[in-house]
């Protein structure tokens, strides 16, 4: 009896404890010219983010207000002050684009040393996830 009621309290912590894990990411994979590109973002960001059809105008988050999250992004991340903006394209959501959920992809460079490429995500709620180069695989 003693056993049956440890296993059951056992259980129930266990099943509570899975509710509340945090919910798995949602992975989108881009292509930025030759390279592949890995971005991993919480769907309830994605939610929070306003939604924009283009048929409608000009996005309520624009160029200006991307350029200076970019700026604060780089201020804020260690290793990233005098990165440079080489490209941005803005890009739809496609797991969520019936809901017109968009995205800015963005890439960024250093001038000094050989050339390595960081990226970054910016939803037009302004937050932005950094994005990750995914390697050539070995053949």
């Amino acid at each position: 009896m003693y056993k049956q009621r440890l296993a059951l309290i056992f259980l129930m912590v266990f099943c509570s404890g899975a509710s509340m894990a945090a919910p798995w990411p949602l992975e989108i994979i881009e292509h930025l010219d030759e390279t592949k590109i890995v971005i991993y973002i919480n769907e309830s960001d994605i939610e929070q983010s306003p939604v924009w059809d283009p048929a409608q105008g000009a996005p309520a988050f624009g160029l200006a207000e991307l350029l200076q999250r970019i700026e604060r992004w780089d201020r804020e991340t260690d290793g990233m002050a005098g990165a440079r903006i080489e490209k941005i394209e803005l890009k739809p959501i496609l797991h969520h684009e019936k809901k017109g959920r968009w995205y800015y992809l963005v890439q960024l460079g250093r001038s000094q040393g050989r050339k390595h490429h960081h990226y970054l995500a910016v939803l037009m709620s302004g937050k932005a996830v950094a994005a990750i180069e995914e390697p050539a695989s070995y053949k």
